[in-house]
């Protein structure tokens, strides 16, 4: 049986991460000031999490994430899982945005694996911390011309070209030019991380 994936709001979204962060961290024993500590996220901010009063970034989120040892997608609690379900894209929020309009939806996502649909305006540009040891990512720009530096070296990935990186190193993604840019990107987190 075929399920299709329910429209999620701005709001749901936040009670969903709001009570999946608590049960974390309530699962493992952790005061909110342990969890402050082990995620490296102000005590603050955590508390706004759980209450579903803030709205953090997508850095905080994986950093979250990361801290409990899990794939992004895994901060949001879910209820049994069916052998297949449909993600309309017109019913994803976006988890990154900036003024300017550009944005990054994630469209689908598992423990390990992530599916995400990228915009960047002119002029923008979307910097990341290293990931989890072993993470890559791969991405295939539509249109446009896309900028991805990694250890400081910038590289050129045009419209219909695909590139693949390792990113558990600081990486950006820019958009140099003066035509907006889209890609999709594939990201592989390893639960738990992997040597090398």
């Amino acid at each position: 049986m075929v399920h299709y994936s329910a429209p999620v709001d701005d709001a749901t979204l936040a009670r969903r991460l709001g009570s999946g962060l608590r049960a974390r961290r309530t699962g493992r024993g952790w005061t909110l000031d342990e969890a402050s500590e082990r995620l490296g996220v102000s005590r603050r901010l955590l508390v706004q999490i759980e209450q579903a009063e803030a709205n953090p970034s997508l850095s905080t989120l994986l950093r979250v994430a990361a801290g409990f040892g899990i794939g992004l997608s895994d901060l949001l609690p879910t209820e049994g899982r069916p052998a297949v379900v449909v993600h309309d894209r017109d019913r994803s929020v976006p988890l990154w945005r900036t003024s300017s309009g550009s944005e990054a939806r994630l469209l689908v996502a598992t423990a390990e694996l992530e599916l995400w649909d990228w915009r960047l305006e002119p002029g923008d540009v979307r910097r990341s911390e290293a990931h989890r040891a072993g993470t890559e990512e791969v991405l295939s720009v539509r249109a446009g011309e896309l900028v991805v530096e990694v250890d400081g070296v910038s590289h050129v990935v045009t419209a219909d070209a695909s590139v693949a990186l390792l990113a558990d190193r600081p990486h950006a993604y820019r958009n140099d030019g003066d035509r907006v840019v889209s890609f999709v990107m594939a990201v592989h987190e390893p639960v738990g991380g992997r040597s090398g």
